[in-house]
């Protein structure tokens, strides 16, 4: 910790120099590796015309630099200024012929101009003379120049060769999970990156992509082992604690997932989102004041955090505090007005509250921005029946009959039938609900409570329960 902390006072200390240096309009003789760090510096600003100030300086003093040059030329491709950075390999190939990175970034210039026939050719040409290292840097701008030309099969290809040459090549490995999504090559992902951490055990990066190809076939168990090696070898693996803790969420194993967040905040520090999914775990594990202290650390470091106050409102709605429920789901909604779910919760909070003509009116609007989400028209025309607006409650059924399918509409007009006394519609409505999904047949119940009085009803569902049971035994 003290090394980082030196490096960067003594770059802070050098970036203030040269600024004031610039500033008088006089830059005195710095050391190579200064301007180095300087254009480092500048760049991962993104403050690349003044990295470009500062390659300007370096070549002044040092004019014979191949590196500098090419530096430049990097800088130039990177805004975008394909010309130029041609115009400035030209110079650096004069003083060193063979350095192989220049071939490379005339073939990222050709990319960017389209020219991908002159890449691929470059790139094929300088193969020959090449070693195995220098041959997975070719082939992973091969990859590139494949990318752009949308040939993600052949991308996938061109990744698998570098990292054949190099296992050790990080960022073939980045770019390889990213290939697998595209292509969804997930077994062959699998099959390859084994391969890799048998010769490489060591390889977090190769442990992430197995982890990330398991996860996508859905084997999740196996993807969780392969996170968490991921992190075991490489314990500043931010992203490994982050995506390994997500699948333990998404497979329900609360507890787990939160000590991988909490062991993300002690190594990397809070932010916005890390407090949140904290305090998401919390909520699951109904531990509602544990998660609003999290959701409100959340809402300190960023308070344009939509999702936050939406998860402060369920909180309340689940402990039955509608109007702060209320007032969080608005506070979400202030910030980002076009997520269905914040408008139909905001609904439900106001139907709590008795406020049904708002009730109505945010159900409207939630529909309106998720048409394609049955269980918001679903919960909609389930509030308008339970308030006895029996006709309102059949118009938008009606209507989401335009827009979205699912069992939940099916058990839901089957309540609206049974509620209008047409007992017989009601029933094999009910039947084609049962036969779509009948793990959902308590809904039915919980849409028209009446219905748990009705011999019909049960007999029905009851058939259903044994012939499922029986189809599975």
């Amino acid at each position: 910790m003290k090394y980082n902390s030196d490096h960067e006072h003594s770059l802070i200390v050098l970036v203030n120099e040269f600024e004031s240096m610039t500033q008088e309009g006089k830059v005195s003789f710095l050391e190579e590796q200064d301007f180095v760090k300087l254009i480092n510096y500048y760049e991962k600003e993104f403050l690349f015309e003044k990295a470009i100030e500062v390659a300007d300086y370096a070549l002044n003093q040092y004019g014979f630099s191949a590196d500098f040059h090419i530096r430049k030329a990097q800088l130039f491709l990177a805004t975008r200024k394909s010309e130029q950075a041609m115009s400035i390999l030209d110079k650096a190939e004069v003083f060193a012929p063979a350095e192989l990175e220049i071939y490379i970034l005339r073939a990222k210039i050709f990319c960017a101009q389209a020219q991908f026939s002159d890449a691929l050719r470059l790139l094929h040409r300088i193969k020959a003379n090449s070693n195995d290292e220098d041959l997975s840097d070719i082939y992973l701008c091969e990859a590139q120049v494949h990318e752009c030309m949308k040939e993600y099969d052949l991308m996938f290809d061109s990744l698998k060769k570098s990292l054949i040459f190099d296992p050790e090549n990080e960022e073939a490995l980045e770019r390889v999970w990213v290939c697998t999504e595209l292509t969804k090559k997930y077994k062959e992902s699998i099959k390859f990156h084994k391969k890799i951490i048998d010769e490489r055990p060591y390889s977090f990066l190769a442990w992430y992509n197995l982890g990330h190809a398991y996860s996508c076939k859905g084997d999740y168990e196996k993807a969780v082992e392969a996170y968490e090696y991921s992190i075991i070898i490489n314990e500043e693996f931010e992203l490994g604690y982050r995506e390994c803790a997500d699948l333990c969420f998404q497979m329900c194993q609360y507890s787990r997932a939160l000590d991988l967040y909490h062991d993300a905040v002690e190594l990397f520090g809070p932010d916005s989102d890390l407090l949140a999914s904290i305090g998401e775990c919390f909520v699951q594990l109904n531990d509602y004041k544990s998660a609003q202290e999290n959701f409100h650390k959340a809402s300190k470091l960023d308070p344009y955090n939509d999702e936050v106050y939406f998860y402060l409102g369920q909180c309340h709605a689940y402990e039955d505090r509608w109007l702060s429920a209320i007032n969080a789901y608005f506070k979400a909604i202030e910030i980002e007005d076009r997520r269905e779910e914040y408008f139909s919760n905001l609904a439900i909070a106001f139907s709590k509250v008795s406020e049904f003509a708002k009730a109505h009116y945010y159900f409207l609007k939630a529909t309106e921005i998720g048409p394609e989400q049955s269980s918001i028209w679903k919960d909609h025309a389930a509030f308008l029946l339970s308030i006895g607006e029996l006709e309102k409650a059949v118009e938008v059924l009606e209507e989401a009959e335009y827009h979205a399918v699912g069992p939940e509409l099916l058990y839901c007009k089957a309540a609206c039938f049974l509620a209008q006394g047409e007992k017989k519609k009601g029933l094999e409505q009910l039947r084609k609900a049962l036969m779509e999904d009948i793990n959902q047949h308590k809904m039915i119940f919980e849409i028209w409570p009446a219905a748990q009085e009705d011999l019909k009803v049960n007999q029905l569902i009851n058939y259903y329960l044994k012939e499922t049971s029986v189809r599975l035994g």
